[in-house]
């Protein structure tokens, strides 16, 4: 043979390659299947893990971000609106304020000046100024040698309205000082200033302060109250605005009232918010310039506030912040063009971009009342910091996990390759034991006991094989039997179908029987008629040879009162037995039909089988109304065009035997059993006599005039067919009926 190789091939055959062995081909199989893809795995959820930080981190930043600028701009108009509400109302007292000085000086005769007359001295500058009521307001007017007595009586009469000029400083927030200033340079002033020529200029010109020239006809036209700039108080206040409105007497200009309200009481308001990531405000006006800062505010932006003042001698003139305190004249020219554009546009959030700095987020508000900006100033950093934190803890667990890995990976490999040699002779003997079993598997030969290998899933194996192979012939024998019995139950149900039906076409035989005898019945009495009409001919002939009124008589009573009614009464019931016998027909062929259909039952929603078979019938709502008490579902398996056919005969019975009630009731439940469901319908109508109860369910039995007695004999065959049933009950005529409708899953 070797020789016939070399011949025929050219070359000695080539011995099989050799399969490694039992222990390298477990490592190497392991490795594919477990190892590899376990590494690619968790490196897959390293990737992901650092992948998901980092994008939840830039998540969160946008996320925070977008609180800052959503959340914050209601909170800063919110603390806005509260400033500007303080400002509202000082500017409505304000209104106030002016008007009773303008009804003082159109009608002084209606005002009286309460307690002590004013008094009045010259000072050493040569101003009239009040040395009494220094409880009230005091009086500063310059050149008191030049003074008319009108305006003397004007300096006196003003005095009256002291318990007004009292109420707007104790009982309004935040007003320092009210007062009523003319253009004749006299000052009426509340608190009461001692020595009050010492606080003023001997030469004052009120035309040169803001207080007042801010309310006159060129700067207001309007004559509604008007807030100032911030200023230095020449009545030594320190820095202020006030809220000035004109009075006017005869269409001229008799003076200006106004309230002031420092500036250190706004300080407070302002630097007092606690506001969330660690964010603080400050206070501009329209021009830019700084009214109120915290310090943290000033390092920020590299600004500083001019909080306090301090007097050395008496103000001349106006006197207005120094310009380095303005927000748009900042050294820092990136912040003074943010806030000139702040200015400009009409956002309410804006983001500084500082190099190598934190990002600034800077949230502003308008106060519509004094034209002045509520800002809050916001680090990005600040925002973030928890979020960063996260990130680079997330970070570091992250590298750790790396480097656990890399270890463990070391270790494993070598644990997988001795763990291979071990497994190579724990499974090749049990595995041989189990491939030899598995030859008999099936032959019916006695299985031989396989020996236990010391590995629960293998002993586990040998042990459910010995089970496999002994249940296999029960099983099998099980299986047989539960057929065999299937086979009988449905040949049973099949006898029983056709008892049903045997039962029910002698019914229907015995129903065309009666009807076939009412026929014969009623052409005995035609033929009685037409023989009773051989006489006729005599009569005619005798009618016509002479009137007998006697006879006419007698053969209009038998003719016209009973021979006529009586073929009337004939042919009726004539008409009656043909569609009786048509009923029983077409109802004996739909029970086969219906025969043909009986073994394919079907899994159906009974309540919306009940629900259909209502819809079916026409209520006569003015006189029957319909009650229904069903589950949200019932599922049963049965045969759904007959159980239909069957409802709608009995709800069709119970709504007619409520039509002569005008208060007629039917009501239908349906409940579940363990078996199948029971269906009950109940009325209030004609009701069953005791007599009848025990015949409703026979065949060809009616109560109606027109009825067969088919329908409910025919479904109660169905049902007893089925392993179901139907009852009716009645307390007796015109008490209502009831009947219950057991329905088992076939």
């Amino acid at each position: 043979m070797l020789e016939k190789n070399i011949a025929t091939n050219g070359s000695p055959p080539q011995s099989p390659t050799r399969a490694p062995a039992l222990d390298r081909f477990i490592f190497r199989h392991y490795a594919r299947s477990a190892l590899i893809p376990i590494l690619t795995i968790e490196l897959s959820l390293l990737l992901i893990y650092f992948g998901v930080n980092a994008y939840t981190t830039r998540q969160t930043e946008t996320t925070l971000r977008g609180e800052v600028t959503s959340i914050m701009p209601h909170l800063v108009k919110r603390h806005a609106d509260l400033i500007n509400q303080g400002f509202e109302r000082v500017a409505e007292e304000t209104g106030y304020f002016g008007k009773v000085h303008e009804d003082l000086f159109n009608h002084p005769d209606y005002f009286r000046i309460a307690g002590e007359e004013p008094r009045f001295a010259v000072a050493p500058t040569g101003a009239l100024y009040q040395v009494n009521r220094d409880s009230s307001t005091s009086l500063y007017y310059t050149h008191a040698e030049k003074l008319s007595p009108a305006q003397k009586e004007k300096a006196r009469l003003t005095a009256a309205l002291d318990p007004l000029y009292r109420h707007m400083v104790r009982d309004i927030p935040n007003v320092a000082a009210s007062y009523f200033n003319t253009p004749d340079n006299m000052n009426r002033i509340y608190p009461f200033i001692p020595d009050v020529y010492k606080q003023y200029p001997a030469d004052l010109t009120m035309a040169d302060y803001n207080f007042y020239y801010l309310a006159d006809a060129k700067h207001n036209p309007t004559k509604k109250p008007a807030w100032t700039g911030v200023y230095l108080d020449p009545a030594g206040q320190g820095w202020m605005l006030s809220c000035v409105a004109p009075v006017y007497h005869k269409d001229t200009l008799a003076g200006v009232v106004g309230l002031d309200v420092t500036i250190s009481n706004i300080v407070k308001r302002v630097l007092s918010q606690e506001l969330p990531w660690g964010a603080t405000a400050f206070l501009a006006d329209g021009n830019g310039m700084i009214l109120a800062m915290s310090p943290q505010a000033e390092k920020i932006l590299g600004l500083t506030e001019l909080k306090e003042h301090v007097y050395s001698k008496t103000i001349a003139k106006e006197q207005l912040k120094p310009e380095e305190f303005n927000l748009l004249q900042s050294h820092n020219s990136q912040i003074a063009s943010t806030f000139k554009d702040f200015y400009k546009s009409k956002n309410s959030v804006l983001q500084i971009n500082q190099e190598g700095q934190s990002d600034l987020f800077v949230i502003g508000e308008n106060i519509e009342a004094t034209g002045w900006k509520l800002f809050v100033l916001i680090e990005s950093k600040q925002v973030l910091q928890s979020v960063n934190a996260v990130a680079e803890f997330s970070h570091r667990i992250g590298l750790l996990l790396i480097a656990f890995m890399l270890l463990f990976y070391v270790f494993f490999f070598f644990f997988l390759r001795k763990r291979a040699i071990v497994m190579t002779a724990t499974i090749a003997k049990p595995v041989a034991d189990i491939a030899l079993a598995t030859q008999t598997l099936g032959s019916g030969a006695t299985q031989q006991q396989i020996p236990p290998s010391g590995i629960a899933e293998l002993d586990d194996l040998s042990q459910n094989f010995m089970q496999m192979s002994t249940t296999l012939d029960e099983r099998s024998r099980a299986l047989v039997e539960s057929e065999v019995r299937a086979s009988v139950q449905k040949k049973e149900s099949e006898l029983a179908f056709a008892r049903g039906m045997f039962e029910s076409a002698s019914g229907y035989l015995h129903n065309v029987g009666n009807s076939i005898t009412r026929l014969d019945s009623s052409l005995h009495d035609l033929n009685a008629i037409v023989k009773g009409t051989e006489q006729y001919p005599t009569v005619f002939k005798k009618l016509a040879e002479g009137s007998d009124p006697v006879m006419l008589e007698r053969f209009r009573e038998v003719l016209v009162d009973k021979a006529v009614p009586k073929m009337r009464h004939t042919v009726h019931e004539i008409q009656q037995i043909k569609e009786t016998i048509q009923q029983t027909i077409k109802h004996q062929q739909q029970s086969f039909k219906n025969a043909r259909e009986v073994m394919n039952a079907d899994k159906f929603d009974f309540v919306a089988l009940v629900r259909e078979a209502t819809a079916s019938i026409k209520i006569p709502e003015e006189k029957c109304s319909l009650t229904l008490d069903l589950p949200a579902s019932l599922v049963i398996s049965h045969h759904q065009n007959q159980l239909h056919n069957g409802i709608v005969n009995i709800l069709k019975n119970a709504v007619e035997s409520c039509q002569h009630r005008e208060d007629g009731k039917v009501g239908i439940t349906l409940t579940a059993t363990p078996n199948g469901a029971v269906l009950t319908v109940t009325d209030n109508g004609t009701g069953i006599l005791p007599e009848h109860q025990p015949r409703l369910l026979s065949a060809g039995f009616t109560t109606k005039p027109e009825g067969n007695g088919l329908g409910l004999h025919s479904f109660a065959v169905f049902l007893s067919a089925n392993n179901g049933s139907i009852s009716l009950k009645s307390p007796g005529a015109n008490l209502g009926a009831t009947v219950t409708i057991e329905v088992n899953h076939v």
